[in-house]
């Protein structure tokens, strides 16, 4: 079975922070949700907390229009790891994930450390092209640079 991580779409980080090709982005997690609902794979919901979101907060919240679900399992994190302090390995154990999918937010740190713990722990990892974005002074090179890393360590790329 496989599992798809939505990382970090919550209100902090993405409201008013004119990340690179938004609403490019939002349809492309949007679709690749929707493939893996059809499919009868898991979706987990991953928050940061930090400063500008805490759990109960508005920033906490996802993006309104991720179609996430109250019902999907969720964890939450105070590292760029998703895996790093959190139950995520013991939920995906629970649902016999073999695969990881990782789409969200930000391409340079919570995303590029998670596929990272991914491999660390053993799982086929895949990350979303265009799912994900950020707001760097290059954000299409910042992409580029994070896929051909993770392509370097044996992630898989895939639409």
């Amino acid at each position: 079975m496989k599992a798809l991580l939505v990382v970090d779409i919550q209100k902090a980080y993405l409201h008013g922070k004119n990340a690179y090709e938004e609403e490019r982005f939002i349809k492309t997690v949007n679709r690749t949700i929707d493939r893996f609902r059809k499919n009868g794979d898991l979706v987990v919901r991953v928050h940061h907390t930090s400063p500008a979101a805490q759990p109960g907060t508005p920033g906490w919240e996802f993006d309104e229009r991720i179609k996430i679900l109250e019902s999907d399992p969720h964890i939450e994190k105070k590292r760029g790891n998703a895996f790093d302090g959190t139950d995520l390995r013991g939920i995906l154990d629970r649902h016999n994930i073999e695969d990881v999918t990782v789409c969200g937010l930000v391409t340079q740190n919570c995303i590029r450390s998670t596929c990272i713990g991914s491999i660390d722990e053993g799982y086929t990892t895949r990350l979303i092209k265009k799912g994900t974005t950020n707001w760097t002074d290059d954000p299409e090179n910042t992409i580029k640079e994070v896929e051909a890393e993770m392509i370097a360590l044996g992630v898989i790329l895939e639409d």
